[in-house]
């Protein structure tokens, strides 16, 4: 088994821990979103609607049609559309979940 990684988006990988856990109260994300080029949601065990997730001043529906067999959902967005707000949320309505996360997919942006 791999060793687990140390910091926040040290290498790519699921980084499922509290610190980018996305809750329904908006909290700051822990690092500067605009900055990563590309950002990784995962909704676990996500049943009933969908999943709206706010992730920097962006939308994205993470729909459980779409879960895997474990109800797993992953969409991806791009840093760049990340506003300066850099906060994070979910809301859910009569869907279910074991948690929602995001993950750094594709390096700080250059330039």
């Amino acid at each position: 088994m791999a060793a687990r990684s140390e910091g926040l988006f040290p290498r790519e990988g699921f980084n499922l821990d509290a610190e980018c856990e996305i809750t329904v109260t908006p909290t700051a994300a822990a690092t500067t979103l605009a900055h990563a080029k590309t950002i990784r949601l995962i909704g676990l065990a996500v049943t009933g609607s969908d999943l709206t997730v706010t992730l920097g001043g962006q939308t994205v529906v993470l729909d459980s049609a779409d879960a895997d067999p474990n109800g797993v959902v992953i969409a991806h967005i791009r840093g760049a559309l990340c506003d300066a707000d850099n906060n994070v949320s979910y809301a859910v309505t009569t869907s279910t979940t074991a948690g929602v996360f995001y993950e750094l997919v594709d390096g700080p942006r250059r330039g």
